[in-house]
């Protein structure tokens, strides 16, 4: 064993320097956590569509898009509250927040009549996980649904992605 160099400095402790170590880990900021968007592709009318749908708040402002001529479409992806005991901190030092937690994501899928549009279709997915790199039908499956007056088919894929922030 090797003589220590110095005989009126105490030892350095190992567990020491892992606390410390520990410690400062702890205290730096952490990088930002992906968000998630639902990515959703259509055909209908031998064309293809494609929409991305961020994470809301207030479901009420989301708008329906429109799928071709005869067809809307709105998906809501609703953000969970945040916590409040965690940005209760005042003191804490700086930290990026990660993103809230998805509470659901509810589809609405519309048929344009005359007077106004009619609900053709209503899913809703509770607490989904958003997956990086998701096939295109990770979240819903292919589904096909057809209009009531002609017969026009639409049919559509979602999955619910990590995306950077």
């Amino acid at each position: 064993m090797k003589p220590h160099p110095h005989p009126l400095l105490p030892r350095p402790l190992p567990l020491m320097y892992f606390c410390i170590a520990s410690l400062s880990l702890a205290l730096l900021p952490r990088a930002a956590q992906a968000d998630a968007q639902l990515q959703c592709s259509f055909e209908v009318n031998s064309e293809t569509h494609q929409t991305v749908h961020a994470t809301a708040t207030d479901p009420y402002t989301v708008a329906a898009v429109p799928i071709g001529n005869r067809f809307r479409f709105k998906a809501i992806v609703l953000a969970a509250a945040q916590d409040k005991a965690s940005s209760a901190a005042p003191n804490a030092p700086s930290v990026v927040a990660a993103p809230a937690a998805i509470e659901s994501v509810n589809i609405y899928v519309y048929y344009t009549t005359r007077r106004q549009p009619m609900v053709m279709q209503h899913l809703q997915y509770l607490q989904p996980l958003a997956q990086r790199n998701p096939a295109p039908d990770a979240l819903t499956g292919r589904v096909s649904l057809y209009s009531p007056l002609l017969g026009k088919e639409l049919q559509y894929q979602c999955a619910l992605a990590e995306v950077a922030p």
